[in-house]
Order: C-alpha cells, then structure tokens, then sequence
C-alpha cells in the first residue's frame, strides 16, 4: 500500500512538474534560471542552484545578432546610426542638431525668423569662440551682423544663422539657381535646407537661408598661401585627387543638406583603433585630446579631434578620434597617420567625421 502510495504521488508532482513547465515555455515572458529554482523548490522541495541568465520576450536567431558581444567588431553595429551632429525629426528626416541650443545656452528668437537665434555676449567672449559655440563660422556671424574685423562687445546682441552661410530676403526675379550664384552656393543645398519644392515660385520678402554661401568681398585679396602647391579651391566642392580618403569604412552619414539642417562633414563608420590619416599634407594647427567617451560636450560636441591646415588655403577635420597621434605645429604627409578612429563627443557609435573647411568659413563637399 505504501508503494503505491509513493508511486501515486511522485506520477503526480512529476506531471505536475511538465504541465507547469509547458505553459511557460510557450508564454512570450522574461524567463530566468531563478524561476527554474523556485518551481523545482515547490514541486520537489529541494534546492536548485543556477547562474542567472535573461532571456528577451523576442528573442529568436535573427534577433541575437542584435546582443554585445566580446569579438572586436561589435563596433559596426552602430555604423549605420545617425551621426552625432544629427537629430531625427518627428517626420523621420536628419536634422543638424545646434549646438548652442542642445548645450543650454541662452539664446533668444529673433523677430525676423524663427530659425535665427540672437546671442548676448558676455566677459570674455571672442568672435571665435562665439562661432565655436553656435556652430556657425566666423564670416557668418560677421557677415549676418556687418562685422568688419574682430571687435564684438560685452552686451552686443548677435544674430545667429541656423547653417554656416547667409540668410537672403527674397527680391522680384529672383530664383534659386539665381540665389545660388550670387552666393557660390548649390542650388540643391538651398532647396532641401529649406523645403521648397523645386516648382516653387519664391515669395517676395521671404527669408531664405543658403548653406555654404559667401558674401564676395569687393577687391580680392591676395591669399596668405605661398609656395607653387597653392589650388585655388571652390567654394562648394573639393578639387578632385588633391584630398585622399582619411580612414577605411563606410559611410554612414553623407555632407549635404538635410530638411531644416546640414551635415558639413562626411561619416566612415568603422571599428575602434582604426588609423586615420592625413587627406592631404599639411601642418597640424590644432588638437583637442583627453576626451573619453559619454561626455559629449567634450571637444566641443566633436570629441578629440585634430585640424590640419594645407597649403591650398584649406583646413581637414578628424573628429570624435579616439586617440591622438599628433601635436601642434607638426607637418604631415598625405596618409600619415593623425589618430585612431574612437567614439568621443557626441557620437551615436565609433566613427570618424571629417570636413574640408575653406578660408572663410564654408565647408566643402569631398569628392570621394
């Protein structure tokens, strides 16, 4: 009788057991091994040990992919976010992220537009580091606040332009191709940056802002550069063959404008330590190191970066490096290594970020 008895209740716990366990393997929840050791604490009352592990409620062999992992590649798997100086719109689109506003600086709305910031400056400003600040060039701010030289003072009230450029009101006969003429601009930067469909007819006395566009000075003057290498840029496009690519990868985040922003560089998405290298020969005119990644206000939003001014009038930009193999005042040659590809500043994952800016300010879109 007792026989029957144990074998009656250990068929029982044991179908207990399965029928229980059954039910939670096909319940789409968060299982662990310490449920396992509860449940086999409850039907069979002893102890069950187990290192924990999480399992997603979705998890399948197409999501795995997805998890960290210890191999030297994982950096790739955020090759194809958007780039630190990017945003996403609520309609989908990249938006140029401004700097000043996402760091908290106090800007006011102009009564002009909605998309120009005014700047009060403070003790100790510089022109420089007010364009630093605000994300635009020196020339932009000069040429928005008619700035003849350096001078700015405490309590001037600057405009700020949201693109690195000029701001256009619109006249009778003007149209954009027009507009971009005047300004050494890409009629297609001006469309885009401000949604006009290409049908459009400009509305007279509308603001237009025109990414990339100089206001020509009225003598040319002669240029700082000497030596036989000096290539007169263009203002939109880089000369073809006088920059190489800076780092192997593959491009995450293209130059050009984006609906209501600008992305003034290109992205190489690739992994972490990956060299980075001169585009063209040069002297190092600035670096900024010691940054270390998630503190993205470090280098000014870019991170540990290095600048390098050629002989062409022209300087390079390698952002958000992880490391740094050169100093101010160091000459380069095309392909030397200036760094290793990181994560630094604001950045969405490892990449290298890289500008061609000319003498007044304006950015240029690189050929490869």
């Amino acid at each position: 009788m007792n026989i029957s008895l144990f074998f009656k209740s250990y068929i029982i716990k044991a179908c207990s057991f399965f029928i229980t366990l059954s039910f939670v393997a096909s319940t789409p929840s968060m299982v662990n091994a310490s449920f396992f050791s509860d449940l086999t604490t409850t039907v069979f009352g002893g102890e069950a040990q187990a290192d924990e592990v999480s399992v997603p409620s979705d998890s399948n062999l197409q999501n795995m992919g997805l998890l960290e992992t210890n191999s030297s590649d994982p950096d790739l798997k955020n090759a194809n976010e958007p780039e630190d100086d990017l945003r996403i719109g609520w309609d989908g689109s990249y938006l140029e992220s401004n700097g000043a506003l996402d760091s908290g600086i106090p800007l006011e709305k102009s009564s002009l537009s909605d998309q120009i910031n005014i700047y009060t400056v403070k003790e100790g400003d510089t022109l420089s580091e007010v364009a630093d600040l605000v994300g635009v060039s020196v020339n932009t701010i000069r040429w928005e606040n008619n700035i003849s030289g350096q001078t700015i003072s405490i309590g001037q009230k600057l405009r700020i332009l949201p693109v690195t450029g000029v701001k256009h009101i619109v006249k009778s006969g003007d149209t954009v191709s027009k507009i971009a003429g005047k300004y050494e601009a890409e009629s297609e930067d001006i469309l885009i940056f401000n949604d006009i469909p290409d049908s459009s007819v400009l509305k007279v006395g509308d603001i237009i802002f025109v990414p990339n566009g100089i206001i020509k000075p009225t003598a040319p003057k002669a240029s700082s550069s000497s030596g036989s290498n000096y290539v007169a840029p263009s203002n939109t496009k880089a000369p073809s063959g006088y920059y190489m690519k800076p780092v192997s990868g593959i491009v995450t985040s293209p130059y050009g404008s984006r609906k209501g922003g600008f992305h003034y560089g290109i992205d190489f998405g690739n992994v972490r330590g990956t060299p980075v290298v001169a585009a063209a020969s040069g002297v190092v005119v600035k670096v900024i190191s010691g940054c270390v990644e998630g503190k993205t206000s470090c280098g000014g939003r870019y991170g540990n970066y290095v600048v390098v001014q050629h002989s062409n009038g022209t300087k390079t930009f390698y952002a958000h490096l992880s490391k740094v193999s050169v100093s101010v005042g160091e000459n380069v040659s095309q392909g030397e290594k200036v760094g290793s590809l990181g994560n630094t500043g604001r950045s969405t994952g490892p990449h290298l970020h890289f500008e061609i800016e000319n003498a007044n300010g304006s950015k240029m879109r690189p050929t490869f």
